[in-house]
């Protein structure tokens, strides 16, 4: 059969699945065609298809190779491809660069470098960029750098690379809650809270973020938007495992206030943090810390792809505990050695420390 009627017939089956897991393996079977039959343009549009794919998931396995092929496939063929076609795949990849533990700090900065100078070659402003550093900055605890890159990025112009308005008033909700500003946070969040502005994900992390820093601070204004946040889970796509971070900061918010409830999402979604990406399961491990503070035994109904799985449903509290906390402990040594600062460790102090 002709090589291209092979990967059309596979892209067919893709509207069937839901899972993007499922998408992921047949978009790869798709790709090995493409490569056996020395074909670029299938092999780029493919692995653009399947980096997309692989965004809704908490890992990014397959991402990493593909966007590596992409990159050398143009660099080596400019005349063949447009460049303009993966800067926004770039971004993507400059955000999993930095939630990689294995790759250094060297190589994030030369990373998102590399993806200034290509958005500069294409027309685009700096705005986009000024997004990227923002949350690098975060990233690594240094708010004046954030907030520098922030006033940087709303004096820029906005052109087809900047973020989406929902997402960059996300952004400057998120530094206000870090800072404590609570009630300028909430009034500046009132577009994402109202649903003037949405996308993706938003207003589903707003809310979570919300919840997560005025639980933290014991504000029961959290509870308004707990609600909320459960309103959007529901709409939420059932296999987007890329919502595993969101979801562990409405755990540490049931742990306060509804522990009942806070098991019964460790259980649905502790299988979700299986393989994530270094920062992501940093901060799930961190946050199920507050939950796991009790003795004693519990029966629990977990998935048989956890590594402490237990046919019997009965698990030892302590156990859990200490699996969490090493797997978070290491996590923020490593991170903290890469990017030269102490704001992963501070972070799971502060959990451990309640």
């Amino acid at each position: 059969m002709n090589h291209n009627l092979e990967i059309q017939k596979i892209l067919l089956k893709l509207d069937t699945l839901s899972h993007p897991e499922d998408k992921i393996n047949l978009l790869k079977q798709a790709i090995q065609i493409a490569d056996a039959n020395n074909d670029l343009d299938w092999g780029f549009d493919l692995r653009l298809d399947l980096i997309s794919q692989e965004k809704d998931t908490s890992h990014c396995t397959e991402s990493f190779p593909a966007f590596t092929w992409i990159l050398s496939a143009y660099d080596s063929n400019s005349e063949l491809f447009n460049e303009d076609d993966f800067l926004w795949e770039y971004k993507w990849m400059a955000a999993a660069a930095r939630r990689n533990v294995n790759i250094s700090r060297q190589q994030v900065e030369s990373i998102m470098a590399d993806l200034k100078v290509r958005m500069e070659r294409n027309g685009y402003t700096p705005r986009g960029y000024y997004s990227v550093m923002i949350y690098w900055n975060l990233f690594i605890g240094d708010m004046q750098e954030a907030n520098k890159y922030l006033e940087l990025r709303d004096n820029t112009t906005r052109d087809r690379m900047s973020h989406c308005p929902a997402c960059e008033l996300d952004t400057r909700v998120e530094i206000e809650l870090i800072e404590g500003q609570f009630d300028k946070a909430i009034t500046t969040a009132n577009d994402l809270i109202t649903k003037k502005l949405t996308c993706g994900v938003m207003p589903l992390s707003t809310f979570c973020n919300l919840t997560y820093y005025l639980s933290k601070a014991g504000d029961e204004r959290a509870a308004e938007f707990f609600e909320k946040a459960e309103e959007e889970i529901a709409e939420a796509e059932e296999n987007d495992s890329s919502l595993i971070s969101n979801i562990s900061d409405l755990i540490y918010y049931l742990n306060k206030y509804d522990r009942n409830r806070g098991w019964e999402y460790f259980q649905k979604y502790a299988e979700w943090e299986i393989g994530a990406e270094d920062s992501i399961s940093f901060d799930f491990s961190k946050n199920i810390l507050t939950l796991l503070k009790e003795d004693g035994q519990k029966q629990l109904t977990m998935s048989e792809k956890l590594p402490y799985f237990k046919a019997d449903g009965n698990y030892n509290i302590a156990d859990l505990y200490d699996y969490y906390y090493k797997k978070a402990n290491e996590l923020a040594q490593q991170f903290d050695a890469r990017n030269g600062t102490n704001s992963f460790s501070k972070a799971l102090e502060e959990v451990v420390s309640v």
